[in-house]
């Protein structure tokens, strides 16, 4: 399949793609969440409760399993005031802290005791890549956003620096003598870029967050193979992941406006993803298989940087607000986003 029919299917596949990941075809998804449950014995849940925190013998569970625990106790020392115990809401939140994979819990809740006193405790357990980057933008700091306030600073700086990234872009491809239809086309897209930015804005100060202006730098004269390199990772890989994750968020972020904002902005990026795959076939054809295989490896690559950098990601009931999908669901979209994109394009 050529790049150029891959990329004309690209806004049906993100539906398709997020349709099917629906509790009946994805297990323990539920609702873009992955969850654990967790049994403690009695004795187990009294020394967490007193601060202590054992390793329960049971283990994670499935959420309908009923395995029960048997294990170490911890302290006895459960007498103390009850100011000195932990709340069940502090219970769980100490226990499901365990099972997670990058220190962040959902949500969790204790559950009733079962007949033999057992306490089941259930964890729901946890932008990557926003807008479009160009040699001429130096990098932001690489910090996590575990918050609404601080993944809203980060998308609006990084939209805000797509409009620069598709103008410079622009400007490049005319010197090697683009096609008209593909420069209108970038421009067309740096000016989305700027709507964006200004909405993405607007939210960011809504949560009180402080936006940081995009810093840029002169660069020198690229060639083709530097600029391919590039829209490889940066259009292809990244602007492409960007845009099924606004599609994600517009289906799931929980206020309504939220929802409308990121509807246009999804459309807007599906459009920026089938620009860029359309900019790879352009490119592809200046190149020399040398070069070729070159592009294809690079992009081979960040595929795989950014499906371990999903599945590692913070995540916060705010960021869930916003209708980012869970580390778990993204690493599960990006693979099926492979399977049915990147690797036919190879």
């Amino acid at each position: 399949m050529s790049r150029a029919a891959v990329a004309l299917a690209l806004s049906p596949l993100f539906a398709a793609l997020l349709s099917g990941c629906s509790q009946d075809s994805c297990g323990d998804f539920q609702g873009g969440t992955y969850m654990r449950t967790i049994v403690l014995t009695p004795d187990e849940y009294a020394a967490v409760e007193s601060g202590n925190q054992p390793t329960p013998t049971s283990g994670p569970a499935d959420t309908t399993g009923d395995t029960t625990g048997s294990g170490t106790t911890g302290s006895d020392d459960t007498t103390g005031a009850p100011a000195e115990k932990l709340t069940p809401d502090e219970v769980c939140h100490a226990v499901c802290l365990q099972e997670s994979l990058n220190g962040d819990v959902t949500s969790c809740s204790v559950g009733a005791p079962d007949a033999m006193g057992n306490i089941p405790i259930e964890c729901e357990l946890p932008n990557v890549c926003e807008g479009r980057g160009h040699a001429c933008i130096r990098p932001r700091p690489a910090t996590p956003a575990a918050t609404a306030s601080a993944w809203l600073a980060r998308a609006a700086h990084d939209e805000a620096a797509s409009v620069h990234a598709f103008l410079n872009l622009a400007a490049e491809l005319a010197l090697h003598n683009a096609p008209q239809s593909l420069l209108n086309r970038l421009r067309a897209a740096a000016d989305d870029e700027v709507r964006h930015a200004a909405s993405i804005t607007r939210l960011a100060h809504d949560h009180h967050a402080v936006v940081s202006t995009p810093e840029l730098t002169d660069i020198p004269a690229r060639d083709l193979l530097e600029i391919s390199l590039e829209n490889a990772i940066e259009g292809c890989v990244h602007e492409t992941w960007a845009a099924l994750s606004a599609a994600h968020q517009a289906r799931h972020a929980a206020p309504s406006h939220l929802r409308t904002i990121y509807s246009e902005i999804a459309a807007d990026e599906a459009r920026h993803a089938e620009l860029a795959w359309t900019l790879d076939t352009w490119l592809m054809e200046k190149l020399t298989p040398a070069e070729r295989a070159l592009v294809e490896s690079t992009r081979r690559a960040a595929i795989h940087d950014l499906r371990t950098a999903l599945a590692a990601q913070p995540f916060s009931p705010e960021l869930a607000a916003l209708g980012l999908p869970h580390p778990t669901t993204a690493a599960r979209l990006a693979a099926d986003l492979d399977a049915a994109l990147w690797s036919l394009a190879a």
